[in-house]
This record gives structure tokens, C-alpha cells and sequence, in this order.
């Protein structure tokens, strides 16, 4: 299992993107920001799939199209990422 705590995390993350930046205080603030903003965006699913739970027809599969967008931003932000290949592999299997 992956451990849950990294010190060097800041910079493996901008090792795994395509356009590395080194400053530590930008990574911070660019990690920042990002992590504030697909929480909210979480946040808000989570709270959607409760209502959609208790009523079906609401949000219809636009729930699943959110996940799926919010996916494929983290990818283009992280694209040399490992586990991606262990999603292109489960969504391969069904190909």
C-alpha cells in the first residue's frame, strides 16, 4: 500500500507533469489551488449523490460525466502518473 504521507510530495507531483516548474512556492500555491478547487467540486458531487440517491431522476448521469471531466483534468495536470495505466487497463478490459 502507498503511504499517505510524502515530504518530497510537492515536487514529485511536478516531476509527474509536463511542464515541471522547481519553485516551491509556486508548486505550493499551484497544489493549493487545485486541491481547494476539485474538493469543491467533490463536495458538491458527494452532496448531489445523496439527493440523486433518494431521487433517481434527478441529475440523471450527469453525475458520472462530472467524474469522468474531473478525471481527465487531474490527467492533463498529471499526465506520467502510474495509476493511470492501472484505469486504461480496467476500461481496456471491457474493450
Amino acid at each position: 500500500m502507498k503511504s499517505w504521507f510524502e515530504l518530497n510530495h510537492l515536487r514529485i507531483a511536478d516531476s509527474l507533469n509536463n511542464r515541471p516548474k522547481k519553485n516551491i512556492l509556486f508548486l505550493y500555491f499551484t497544489h493549493m489551488t487545485i486541491g481547494i478547487r476539485e474538493a469543491c467540486k467533490q463536495f458538491l458531487m458527494a452532496l448531489a449523490s445523496l439527493i440523486h440517491a433518494f431521487l433517481p431522476p434527478l441529475f440523471n448521469f450527469k453525475l458520472l460525466e462530472m467524474v469522468i471531466n474531473q478525471a481527465i483534468g487531474l490527467h492533463k495536470y498529471l499526465p506520467q502518473h502510474p495509476d493511470w495505466k492501472k484505469l486504461k487497463n480496467e476500461l481496456n478490459k471491457d474493450s
